[in-house]
């Protein structure tokens, strides 16, 4: 089966308001096996949304149209429903008793105006909202599904949990099928480099491997689909056994690990000690590694220096950036809480050709029992964006390093 959504709202079409129903249908649509092609967002037009909803009925078995069934005049999505379909929309008894559930059991009058919101088409399927006055509904015309759900998340959660999972489950019967992911990450190699190491898995259809580049990772989706959850976990670890063989050097972690969440375990199950400095980055390193779980176990300190002359005794480095500066701080910063290891990064950002790109120069250095190593890193873009970088090559060239320990065992 194959899905489209629309989202409804003009206020989500001027980024107003976070779309977190997104993210939530998108993950639940993959429980139930079911293929998502094509998502959209329209404003509260009647026009605009009843082509939208003629056009996914071309694409799709299953069309979900989410928000836009409140009692006001810009709730439009069972109007367009409609008007795509040629279907008229009367009184349905059941939806006029949920909608009035609520002001019932206030003891307050109902608004005329919600009425509004007991409109069905013929034949169509009311969904309960114990928590709301909009009813929710399914509609089938032409072997086509058709889904309306209240936009609040509380409620679009409830409803697309409690009245349209069961439903599609019946639907789907012996077909259903169970769409699994696993996220492979890895760092230190380029998008480009991947896709060479791994251009005959990229071509696999299922289970599928998708790339995407991240600052200095690399993160590669597998994704199964199977007539089992087991057989499809199945298939995703045999695709995740044939990548480890090729780049299984570079692979950190999987799924929701990040960086600083296996550097923080290396060091502890290491039993070593970290500390850091940054003079550029202005304690993006240091708050990485602080959220992490349990930090105090190997994290002494972290410095952060606003220029390049702190004011901070017995620290006297290069006023400008480079590497002799990074090593500096380093080894001041293994001299001050005598860490096992500490790691320093600095660097500048300036605009750099006609165009004004912007170009950070990084230096990060690492000192470890007194042994100073240093490497420069050029990177671009906005501000922020370089800092972060920053940060995350820090944490690799951290990640590499208890790596190494480990395979030394020391």
């Amino acid at each position: 089966m194959r899905a489209e959504v629309i989202f409804t709202g003009t206020e989500l079409m001027l980024g107003q308001i976070l779309n977190t129903n997104s993210q939530y249908l998108q993950q639940t649509l993959a429980l139930w096996g079911i293929d998502l092609h094509y998502q959209i967002t329209v404003g509260d037009n009647l026009e605009r949304l009843a082509q939208a909803i003629t056009q996914a009925s071309e694409r799709a078995d299953l069309i979900i149209i989410s928000g836009g069934l409140g009692p006001t005049e810009d709730d439009l999505s069972r109007d367009a429903l409609a008007k795509s379909l040629g279907a008229p929309l009367v009184i349905n008894e059941k939806a006029l008793k949920i909608v009035r559930r609520l002001f019932d059991e206030r003891n307050v009058p109902m608004p005329d105006n919600n009425l509004r919101q007991s409109l069905v088409p013929p034949g169509g399927i009311v969904l309960d909202n114990p928590i709301g006055t909009a009813p929710g509904m399914i509609f089938e015309q032409n072997e086509k599904i058709y889904v309306l759900i209240p936009g609040p998340p509380n409620e679009f959660k409830l409803m697309l949990n409690n009245e349209i999972e069961p439903f599609i489950f019946k639907k789907l019967g012996a077909e259903r099928k169970f769409i699994k992911s696993r996220v492979i990450k890895l760092s230190g190699l380029g998008e480009s480099t991947v896709d060479q190491q791994l251009g005959d898995l990229l071509q696999s259809a299922n289970p599928t491997l998708a790339p995407t580049a991240r600052f200095s990772e690399v993160h590669l989706r597998i994704t199964s689909k199977a007539e089992s959850i087991e057989k499809a976990l199945q298939m995703n670890a045999e695709l995740e056994e044939k990548i480890r063989r090729r780049v299984g050097e570079y692979i950190f972690g999987t799924d929701d690990e990040t960086l600083a969440d296996v550097v923080g375990r290396q060091f502890e199950n290491s039993r070593l000690t970290l500390a850091t400095v940054e003079y550029l980055t202005g304690g993006l390193l240091a708050n990485q590694l602080n959220v992490i779980k349990n930090p105090g176990n190997f994290y002494k300190a972290g410095f952060v220096i606003g220029s390049n002359n702190p004011g901070i005794k017995n620290l006297s480095f290069s006023p400008l950036p480079d590497k002799e500066q990074a090593e500096q701080l380093a080894d001041w910063c293994k001299k001050a809480v005598n860490p096992d290891l500490s790691i320093a990064v600095t660097g500048e950002i300036k605009e750099s050709g006609k165009g004004k790109k912007l170009r950070g120069t990084i230096y990060i250095a690492t000192n470890h029992h007194g042994k100073t190593r240093s490497g420069e890193f050029v990177l671009w873009g906005l501000p922020q964006d370089i800092k972060e970088r920053a940060v995350q090559l820090s944490l690799s060239t951290l990640w590499r390093i208890g790596r190494d320990l480990s395979r030394e065992g020391q």
